[in-house]
């Protein structure tokens, strides 16, 4: 794809552009952000502790403003502990990396410690804890950039509301990998009125000493989100984008993060993706990452507090056979305005092939994106005279790829892999059908929020085939079975493993929901696990049960009754 090509369209149809929320400076509220968090320090912090002549920690809270804001920003801590980690007083866009959110954290996230015991006592130090709310704007004064006193980043009154008793319950962290397994990336908070909708990047340096191949990814994300994706940037192509949680307000937003980097993959809901064996993405020595997340708020009177946590776990480089590679298949190409979606139903079709080359991919998953007036998604094979040839990817399906639903869910898309990888001649390629519902009078086309509309495939695949020990192509494990099913209680999982290795069962209810997930070590030869209603707590109903290892996934749907 042509960079400058797509840059230029974008720019010659800017009419279409859809700006729907302001991010940056808001005159309504009566001062900056870092004002408020000023304020806040002259209030809990220089009575006895950041004042003076000889401050705690060679720090002067009480010092003109601009005189704090050049003491935190970027600088590192006096205290050995919290500098040989590598934080900052305040690092832009990283609450996790500044020491002085770590030390006045507290309980705001009750399953989080913040503090050894070598990072000294929190602050105020023989005081109470400052509020929730105050503490949070602390965090997200850090999150959104950590600006002076030019920019604004919130109403504080949404944090007041929300530690207030008007909040709906937020994410549960998810156990962090051990540090020689990989590593935790939290996204957020960030606040969504009732009914809002919103849609953010955040640039994260992933401060990698080394070269890192990453075979397994585990998320965690509001039940609310429409989707997450992961962009990895190219070498130094981030130069330009500042640090931070930025808000998402038109094409040129997306477009800045679009050319400047590769999507390694998008989804719709929690996922636990144990890639197959021989397959990992990479992470470059020091590269970054953006992360991607739209969500709505749908509560009419609650606020909703969006995060998203990835556990991200690692092995050495060339470890793997070969990478796992992504491509967003996108309705018009370079053209993406081509998407025009008149009053009424209307398909649209994308072929995908080429002429020039005879090559294969590999493919591992499949997963289709449009927003709410979308009404079916499709993948076929194309045959040699451009037919439709087999059906590979059906958008009636729950978000496990299990059993087929009554309709398309644009919401809850399905997200399918494939067990061996499935080969596609891209000299024959693949056909994308996408139908969609215009209730209105007038022309929907192509944006980023719910109102306009997409027609995307994300496909991710190896440009070779992977092979077993004997050099025989990719096999993945053997038979999998559940019974009894029905069951009222117990719950067998049967299935042969072809060698030595950890293995994950997890368990979806059909909105795609992960209510279940442990961690198995299997041995070579046939393995069964033992499951109970009545131990993991849940009720009567259909559910997805997957079993995910080096060799793949496989997926059975059960019932409890």
């Amino acid at each position: 794809m042509e960079a400058n090509t797509l840059y230029t369209t974008i720019l010659m149809k800017k009419f279409y552009f859809i700006l729907s929320f302001i991010f940056v400076v808001n005159t309504s509220f009566a001062q900056s952000t870092f004002e408020s968090v000023y304020n806040l320090f002259q209030a809990n912090c220089t009575v006895s502790c950041h004042s003076g002549a000889t401050p705690a920690g060679q720090l002067n809270l009480a010092a003109p403003i601009m005189d704090v804001y050049a003491d935190l920003i970027n600088v590192t801590p006096g205290n050995f502990e919290a500098a040989s980690k590598g934080y900052k007083q305040v690092d832009p866009g990283y609450p996790e990396r500044s020491f002085l959110f770590r030390k006045v954290a507290h309980d705001i996230d009750p399953d989080r410690d913040y503090l050894t015991i070598p990072m000294g006592n929190p602050m105020p130090d023989g005081q109470a804890a400052m509020d929730h709310d105050e503490i949070e704007l602390i965090r997200q004064w850090i999150l959104y950039g950590a600006g002076d006193t030019n920019e604004t980043y919130l109403d504080p009154q949404i944090l007041e509301d929300f530690y207030g008793g008007m909040g709906l319950p937020r994410v549960e962290a998810p156990d962090a990998p051990n540090v020689n397994e990989g590593f935790q990336l939290h996204y957020g908070p960030f606040f969504l009125e009732p009914l809002a909708e919103k849609e953010f990047m955040y640039k994260y340096d992933t401060k990698l000493p080394v070269t890192k191949e990453i075979y397994r990814v585990n998320t965690k994300i509001n039940e609310e989100s429409h989707h997450t994706a992961l962009y990895r940037y190219h070498p130094q192509a981030d130069s330009l984008i500042k640090p931070g949680l930025r808000q998402v307000n038109g094409l040129l937003d997306a477009a800045q993060v679009f050319f400047a980097s590769d999507i390694l993959g998008q989804w719709p809901n929690d996922q636990n993706l144990v890639l197959p064996e021989g397959l990992a993405f990479t992470f470059p020595q020091n590269c970054v990452l953006d992360l991607n997340y739209h969500i709505l708020n749908y509560s009419s009177d609650s606020i909703l507090a969006a995060e998203f946590y990835m556990n991200v776990y690692t092995q050495d480089e060339g470890t793997a056979e070969a990478e796992l590679l992504s491509l967003p298949v996108y309705y018009g190409g370079q053209e993406v305005f081509n998407l025009i979606i008149p009053p009424g139903d209307s398909t649209f079709v994308i072929e995908q092939f080429e002429t020039d080359t005879a090559y294969s991919i590999y493919l591992w998953s499949i997963m289709a994106h449009t927003h709410q007036f979308g009404t079916s998604f499709d993948v076929w094979t194309r045959d040699s005279l451009g037919g439709k040839d087999e059906h590979i990817y059906n958008g009636n399906y729950d978000p496990t790829y299990t059993f087929l639903t009554p309709s398309y869910d644009w919401q809850h898309a399905p997200f399918r892999t494939f067990d061996p990888l499935k080969e596609i001649d891209m000299t024959k390629g693949l056909i994308h059908e996408a139908s969609f519902h215009n209730p209105g009078t007038e022309n929907i086309v192509f944006g980023l929020t719910n109102d306009d509309e997409m027609f995307v495939t994300y496909l991710q695949y190896a440009k070779i085939p992977l092979t077993d020990d004997t050099g025989e192509k990719e096999i993945g494990f053997g038979y999998f079975n559940a019974y009894p099913n029905p069951t009222k209680d117990q719950l067998t999982l049967s299935f042969t493993n072809n060698a030595d290795s950890d293995g994950f069962v997890s368990i979806f209810d059909n909105m795609g929901r992960e209510i279940y997930s442990k961690s198995y070590s299997l041995k070579t030869g046939v393995q069964k696990i033992q499951l109970s209603k009545s131990e993991l707590g849940i009720s009567a109903g259909m559910y997805s049960v997957r079993l995910s290892t080096h060799r793949g996934n496989k997926v059975t749907k059960v019932v409890f009754e």
